[in-house]
């Protein structure tokens, strides 16, 4: 006989009907019918069947070793899935696609902010680190000139030592430079230094001839 066979016939032997099996053990209904139907596809993975069929083979006095490996060997011969799946959370919520967008457009502030300030950290450790910024704005280039003077313009970090041919000049608070100085007849060398505080330096040189 087959295990739906003698569920079946030890059920009705016993006078009980599927809903009473149900009350009786608190085996699913579905899974009741679904074992005496040899609905094998309509079950829930191996691991509860075998729960299930523990408490109806106490309530009909089989058993539940050889209800067991009649299901195995039915269930094998069929065409149940090979793959077994648990019970799914019937309360789960498909996950759709503009909630993933939703959930990024809330954390984009957050991703914005730690970008910026990791961005800002990475600038400062840099330039504390680093050769010192400075820009020579004039002379842009080495240049030939009639004039007596030159103004020597430029621009570097705030707070660093700046010198013009080794004398200091002075910094203003935007890290702008200002320094007129007289040109001898001839070769002129030009050269601004900015100095760190861990004396690290870059230094920018032109030369500019008087004729």
């Amino acid at each position: 006989m087959t295990l739906s066979e003698i569920l079946q016939k030890e059920r009705e032997a016993k006078r009980l009907t599927v809903e009473d099996v149900n009350q009786k053990t608190n085996v699913p209904l579905k899974y009741i019918v679904a074992l005496e139907e040899a609905d094998f596809s309509n079950l829930p993975a191996p691991v509860y069947t075998r729960g299930y069929l523990k408490k109806i083979s106490q309530l009909l006095n089989l058993n539940e070793e050889e209800l067991w490996n009649l299901f195995l060997k039915e269930r094998s011969a069929s065409k149940a899935p090979t793959i077994d799946t648990l019970p799914q959370n019937r309360f789960a919520q498909p996950l759709k696609w503009h909630y993933v967008v939703l959930k990024i457009l809330k954390s984009l502030p957050v991703i914005i902010v730690t970008v910026t300030v990791a961005g800002f950290l990475f600038i400062q450790v840099k330039s504390f680190w680093g050769a010192p910024y400075l820009k020579l704005d004039n002379p842009a280039i080495d240049l030939a000139t009639q004039d007596e003077s030159i103004k020597v313009e430029g621009l570097g970090r705030p707070n660093s030592y700046i010198t013009l041919n080794g004398k200091e000049i002075y910094l203003g608070k935007d890290g702008k430079f200002s320094e007129e100085i007289y040109l001898n007849p001839g070769k002129n060398e030009i050269t601004v230094a900015a100095k760190s505080r861990l004396g690290k330096t870059t230094t920018i040189t032109k030369f500019v001839v008087k004729e």
